[in-house]
C-alpha cells in the first residue's frame, strides 16, 4: 500500500536527517528535490540541499529531527516531528554561556512529496524562536 510505503520512506529520511551523516539523506530524496525550509530557505537540488544541511551539522553534532505522527496521501506524507541538539560551546555567544551543554527542542512539522520511491519536495515548517524558547 503507498501510504505504507510513504511512512517508511519518510522515517527512513527523518533517520537519515538524525545520523550525523550529511550524506545520507541522499538515498532518500530525488537527484534534483527541493527542500524548502521556513527559516532556512529554499535549496534545489542534492548539492545544495547537502549544503545547507552540512553547514547545520557542523554546528549540531548530536541533531536528532525525531517523527512523531504521520498523515498520508496518494502523494506523499505530512508528519510532526521534535527537533533536538546540544548548545555546543561554538554557540556560546549566540545561546548564552549558561546554556552550552543543554539540550533544545523544537516541534514542526513536514510535507514529503514523493514520486516513484523518493522525495521531491520537502517543506519544513518550525518557529525560528523555538530553541531559545525550549532553553528557558
Amino acid at each position: 500500500m503507498a501510504h505504507d510505503s510513504n511512512i517508511e520512506l519518510a522515517t527512513r529520511l527523518f533517520a537519515a536527517w538524525s545520523s550525523g551523516d550529511a550524506d545520507a539523506p541522499a538515498a532518500f530524496l530525488h537527484p534534483d528535490a527541493v527542500l524548502y525550509d521556513i527559516v532556512g530557505g529554499e535549496h534545489r537540488g542534492w548539492p545544495k540541499i547537502r549544503q545547507f544541511f552540512g553547514r547545520g551539522l557542523e554546528v549540531w553534532k548530536d541533531l536528532v529531527l525525531a517523527p512523531e505522527q504521520f498523515w498520508t496521501s496518494d502523494d506523499g506524507v505530512a508528519l510532526s516531528w521534535v527537533m533536538s541538539a546540544t548548545v555546543p560551546e561554538s554557540m556560546a555567544a549566540s545561546f548564552g554561556a549558561h546554556n552550552v551543554g543543554k539540550k533544545w527542542r523544537s516541534e514542526g512539522m513536514s510535507w514529503l512529496r514523493i514520486v516513484d520511491g523518493k522525495v521531491v519536495r520537502e517543506v519544513d515548517y518550525h518557529d525560528s524562536g523555538a530553541v531559545m524558547k525550549s532553553l528557558g
